[in-house]
């Protein structure tokens, strides 16, 4: 059969996506590369990429059997747009959602244009479905998969997402496009599911379940066939086990693989092995994101963060020692006052790290500070494209929503404008990256005077 694959076009008022980080589909990549392995032709259009790119002619000139939409964070209008213009394009077309949107909010997708949602993906449910598609049988239950001929109904069992290694020929017309911030061009290698950590506000160890970690000898077997020179490695936590990181070092020195990185990393595995930090420096690694949040211990105690004002200096120092960048992320509180902007404006200007991303507190429905907050939304779970990590969704709580966003945006302003944070993307980015993140940045700032000026 042939099947379309599909990375929907981004949602406009995303404020931290469109011109900072445009990485590689790997969800729908490894998805296709079930359907390659099955002997199916599998074709990918990713928006993302191509701005302007129409849904039409991939219909017309393709001509699907199968159209498969992935869907992230508030995609929901384009993904619902793609699965209507394909059924109207040809009523027999099957059209199947998953992504992680699908995976929190499946019922966002139950609507007549759609054949299946998919909650979890396994070789074992997408080899089913696809069997049944081709003998015409639609109604069978299948663990992870709703089916519109079932309405939509399935107790079965949502089990976790196989590990799939990608084949990355299925996006290779697109590959020197996609970028991490000013790296490009970018892939992304997953090493781990899960986390450790049970922080409050996350979502990913709600969907993933315990820390499962994929050997590290595959994990090289990858990174050696990959041909783009900057690797993100998108683990909740890639720092966490010494003798796991020793061996990635050993293997990446003994074949002599030369890449430079950015991982996500906790203060705590920081602040616990030093001294390899310094020998991942050696092996490539250029930034690690360290999700900061905030300033004062109770904040840490809120949102079940197991680190300290301490912990966050030592570790950052660590980093900053052995020559690589701290890229923080942080929360701002709904019940911050303008002294608390200060205190954080503050706060980062001591850290220093070379790049900051914050976002307003986001009480997703599967995390526990939903309960606590949700008397205080602005708006309702529907909503979707407001859940996006950059609308601020809970009511402040000591000034006016006007007030909220003008210190928001006045800290957007300071940050972004700090000498050291130019210097750093200045000299590590190339021009055109640079004048990316720029345009990003003005998007940001003009969603954020929208919202401040907006009746609501």
């Amino acid at each position: 059969m042939r099947i379309l694959l599909v990375r929907p076009w981004v949602n406009k008022n995303i404020t931290t996506v469109r011109n900072y980080l445009v990485g590689e589909p790997l969800g729908i990549i490894c998805v296709g590369t079930i359907l390659k392995e099955l002997g199916h032709d599998v074709l990918l259009a990713d928006f993302m990429i191509e701005k302007n790119g129409k849904i039409e002619k991939y219909l017309k000139d393709f001509q699907p059997d199968i159209v498969g939409i992935t869907s992230q964070c508030s995609d929901v209008v384009n993904v619902t747009k793609i699965a209507k213009v394909s059924k109207q394009f040809n009523s027999n077309i099957k059209i199947i959602v998953g992504g992680i949107h699908a995976m929190c909010f499946p019922n966002a997708f139950f609507i007549p244009e759609v054949d299946f949602v998919f909650r979890s993906t396994t070789h074992q449910n997408v080899k089913k479905l696809i069997d049944n598609i081709e003998k015409g049988c639609l109604d069978e239950r299948i663990d992870g998969i709703y089916s519109n001929a079932l309405n939509f109904k399935n107790d079965g069992d949502f089990c976790c997402n196989d590990y799939i290694v990608p084949d990355r020929t299925i996006s290779e017309r697109y590959r020197k496009k996609y970028r991490y911030v000013g790296f490009q061009p970018c892939a992304i290698v997953l090493t781990a599911f899960g986390c450790r950590n049970r922080c409050r506000f996350c979502i990913r160890w709600h969907l993933e379940g315990k820390l499962q970690e994929m050997p590290i000898e595959e994990i090289v077997n990858q990174i050696e066939n990959i041909k783009e020179p900057y690797i993100m490695i998108c683990d909740n936590d890639f720092l966490i086990h010494r003798s796991r990181l020793e061996k990635f070092c050993e293997l990446l020195e003994t074949r002599n693989i030369k890449k430079e990185f950015v991982c996500y990393g906790s203060v705590n595995s920081i602040l616990e092995k030093p001294q390899l930090i310094t020998r991942l420096q050696s092996n490539g690694l250029k930034a690690v994101i360290v999700g900061i949040e905030a300033f004062d211990n109770e904040r840490f105690s809120e949102y079940n963060k197991p680190t300290s004002i301490d912990d966050n200096y030592n570790a950052i120092k660590i980093l900053h020692d052995n020559n690589v960048a701290c890229w923080g992320s942080f929360i701002v509180h709904p019940d911050w006052d303008k002294s608390d902007f200060k205190r954080m404006l503050n706060y980062l200007r001591e850290l220093k790290v070379e790049l900051c991303t914050f976002s307003p507190l986001v009480p997703h429905p599967l995390t526990p500070l939903y309960e606590e907050y949700k008397n205080r939304l602005i708006y309702s779970v529907e909503d979707y494209e407001k859940w996006n990590f950059g609308d601020v969704l809970i009511r402040p709580s000591k000034m006016s929503l006007r007030e909220y966003y003008f210190e928001i945006i006045k800290l957007a302003l300071k940050l972004n404008g700090a000498k050291h944070s130019i210097q750093y993307v200045r000299k590590n980015f190339s021009l055109k990256n640079n004048i990316s993140m720029l345009f990003g940045f003005k998007t940001l700032f003009c969603i954020y005077v929208k919202n401040m000026l907006s009746k609501k």
